[in-house]
């Protein structure tokens, strides 16, 4: 708050005072009191409201000056009112019980929807261990009594499963702090197995596999990081063209990173898209041309990727194929991991 502020919001009390003062001495006039002491009481009139002023725009001055630093300085703006003190004026006063009885609503109106974001996700997991039984129960009934429809079955089967992956991955990711482990992996023995996992559609799609130069370590969580490579595959495996499609995979080590290269030679994304293509609920106009897109895969692997302090990214060209790129940190950044 600065003087001239305070001064023009308190316009009418100088007019006022200013009347007082002016009906005062000419009352002195009007009875013949001494020029000195009208002048006397005039100055001593003046005196003590510019000294009653002065400290009162001193402490509302330093209060709102302290709500100022703590606001340009506050990340979470919501704590404020944990960082005042109760000032020394009655607007003052207002002001702060008034945010104390915010923040006390605020708080428990958190409470209460992160309680039922939890009741939620813990249903969602109880849910997804739930239906992978029976949906174990069919690949298996369907490996017992294979027919000309088995294989069809058991695709869609694997889809199910994958989606009700992700559900449980998506209902987690706002807890993936809680649930993963940083620890040394090999990018190599990863992918292999992300591949295994998806040998029926490669086959089927008959893919071609290039994995090179993969025998390099970085730190990261198994599960989650399977979880990431698992869908940008079937990415590429989904949004093929027509003919022979590459799939290369490979890694570039630096410095202070390692690079997870994966490139296809696919449909590719339209320069229009690539801006928006991490953005929950966003499919692009290939995920719109029959595709069936979610828009959640690739928003799931940004965020699981920051969790974990990895950063994605990619480059494409619509019509020659996609590359995506995970970068790893190490040195320094990983060195209390060892």
């Amino acid at each position: 708050m600065s003087l001239r502020e305070y001064l023009k919001e308190r316009w009418l009390q100088f007019t006022l005072l200013l009347a007082v003062l002016t009906v005062i001495l000419l009352f002195g006039v009007l009875v013949m009191i001494p020029g000195f002491y009208l002048l006397l009481v005039g100055c001593a009139f003046v005196s003590i409201w510019f000294v009653v002023w002065c400290t009162d725009y001193m402490r509302k001055r330093s209060f709102y000056k302290t709500v100022e630093n703590h606001l340009a300085h506050l990340d979470q703006k919501y704590l404020l009112p944990e960082l005042l003190e109760s000032p020394g004026f009655l607007e003052g006063r207002f002001l702060y019980e008034t945010l104390q009885e915010m923040m006390e609503s605020m708080n428990w109106r958190v409470g209460e929807y992160r309680r039922k974001s939890d009741e939620y996700k813990e249903y969602i997991e109880l849910w997804v261990h739930e239906v992978k039984l029976p949906i174990a129960t069919g690949k298996m009934i369907l490996e017992n009594n294979r027919d000309s429809y088995s294989d069809s079955l058991t695709e869609e089967l694997d889809k199910i499963d994958d989606f009700t992956e992700q559900a449980l991955f998506y209902a987690r990711s706002n807890y993936v702090e809680k649930d993963y482990i940083l620890k040394k992996l090999n990018l190599e023995e990863l992918a292999r197995e992300v591949i295994r996992k998806n040998k029926k559609a490669l086959i089927k799609g008959k893919f071609m596999i290039d994995l090179h130069d993969l025998d390099a370590s970085v730190y990261s969580d198994s599960k989650w990081l399977a979880y990431i490579l698992n869908q940008i595959l079937a990415n590429s495996i989904k949004y093929r063209r027509e003919g022979r499609t590459v799939i290369e995979w490979y890694a570039v080590t630096e410095k202070e990173k390692v690079i997870l290269c994966m490139r296809d030679n696919g449909m590719g994304i339209p320069a229009m898209d690539q801006g928006r293509i991490f953005e929950k609920g966003f499919t692009g106009s290939n995920g719109r041309s029959g595709k069936k897109s979610t828009g959640i895969g690739l928003y799931l692997c940004k965020k699981l990727c920051e969790k974990m302090g990895h950063r994605i990214y990619l480059t494409s060209r619509e019509g020659e194929g996609c590359e995506v790129f995970i970068d790893f940190p190490k040195g320094s950044m990983t060195s209390f991991l060892e």
